[in-house]
């Protein structure tokens, strides 16, 4: 290949790349867009927060029930279509939560976006493979799952700020109309996202066909990694909604230092996905970067469930824990992808994917529930043994020829 050719081809990745992660950054960001206006949305439509949690509820409800359909048929007619529809219908339906007077007119428009939401994970992880070189992929889903890390980060500050300047009918008005845009761009740039069906027509597969319906999603592989998912779910879920909680009642901290603590783990954990994307495109050893991310993880957490620690230490723990956890994500993706047979990203990354949205909707009743029974230590650690849970996954999946040596 010529030197020219090659910077084509890292220009075309990073074509890709940029425009996935873009669609990927709002879609996390819708989901985070209306938790900061809840004190608002309390006395716009007179309900109290157990119903705007319920919201939350339907949001992910949605996107959970359609994923693994939608997953299907992005293998059936391509990604590129879906991924663009459900941008569109997930920006629609946000900005028109701004035009609303009815909670149950909300709730209506949070299912519609919900649906729209299911598209991102089959669609993303179908485009990233069918066009980026494979000496690149490991980046390619770092920078992916980075993005959306992006999007829960920017939307709670942004909501704020366009509320204070509007307020929130225009603020939810505005982000949903950049989505809108953001999908305008998306289809006018279609030629660069190549459609998974059409794809692998020329695509030879790399393995027998194992099936490619129901059988592929509840064979031993498949089914390990989601329990993999679930598991990594569980953990992160327990740190995001209960660390600082913990860590308040444990030590009886300020608010604002057991925050620092989540803090360092949220941004560890982005530096971590970055450089395990760099990791994972320079071996073939996944599961072992897996198992050691996230047996490295679960120490540093266990030094916090175990012992008292002062708080600059506990904040270097967790900070570690979120280094260790993230640079593993990109590792993970890259095994599934290797157990996934051509034609089938689609939908086996929709599958278990829907890990991921069990564990977030258990978890927050259990960490929940610990507190509750005054055990605060009890989140730290569980979240240890969610940890090693799923190191142990990526470990049995090894009997099954799930991840290649």
């Amino acid at each position: 290949m010529s030197a020219g050719a090659g910077a084509a081809t890292v220009a075309g990745d990073a074509r890709v790349i940029g425009l996935v992660g873009t669609g990927h950054f709002f879609s996390h960001f819708y989901l985070l867009a209306l938790p900061p206006l809840f004190p608002l949305l309390k006395d716009e439509f007179g309900v109290g927060y157990a119903a705007l949690g319920a919201v939350l509820m339907v949001y992910n409800l949605a996107t959970g029930a359609v994923q693994v359909p939608v997953g299907f048929l992005v293998d059936r007619i391509g990604a590129r279509t879906v991924l663009l529809v459900g941008l569109a219908v997930d920006a629609a339906a946000i900005a028109a939560i701004g035009l609303t007077s009815s909670y149950w007119a909300l709730m209506a428009l949070i299912f519609i976006a919900g649906l729209g939401n299911s598209v991102f994970h089959p669609a993303d992880y179908a485009i990233l493979s069918a066009n980026v070189g494979q000496g690149r992929l490991g980046r390619a889903f770092s920078f992916h799952t980075f993005a959306g890390f992006l999007g829960f980060a920017a939307a709670p500050g942004t909501m704020v700020l366009l509320t204070a300047l509007m307020n929130w009918r225009a603020a939810l008005i505005v982000v949903g109309a950049v989505g809108l845009a953001v999908a305008a761009v998306m289809l006018a740039a279609r030629t660069a996202l190549a459609d998974n069906a059409s794809a692998r027509a020329s695509e030879a597969p790399a393995q027998p066909r194992r099936g490619q319906g129901l059988a592929l999603l509840f064979s031993p592989p498949i089914l390990l990694f989601f329990l993999f998912f679930l598991t990594t779910s569980m953990a992160t879920s327990g740190i995001h909604a209960f660390s600082v909680a913990a860590i308040v009642s444990l030590y009886d901290a300020p608010l604002a230092a057991a925050n620092a603590a989540l803090t360092g783990f949220l941004l560890a954990a982005a530096v971590g996905i970055l450089a395990g994307g760099v990791l994972a495109d320079r071996t073939s050893r996944h599961d072992l970067v897996a198992v050691i991310g996230f047996v490295a993880a679960a120490a540093m957490v266990a030094v916090v469930a175990i012992m008292s620690l002062p708080m600059a230490l506990l904040i270097g723990a967790l900070t570690l824990a979120g280094l260790f956890q993230g640079s593993s994500r990109p590792s993970r993706d890259m095994m599934v992808r290797a157990v996934t047979p051509a034609g089938a990203t689609g939908k086996v990354f929709a599958f278990v994917s829907v890990g991921l949205n069990v564990g977030g909707a258990i978890s927050p009743v259990l960490f929940g529930w610990v507190i509750d029974l005054g055990e605060p230590r009890l989140v730290f650690a569980l979240v240890v043994l969610f940890m090693l849970a799923a190191a142990g996954t990526v470990i049995v999946s090894r009997r099954f020829g799930a991840v290649s040596a």
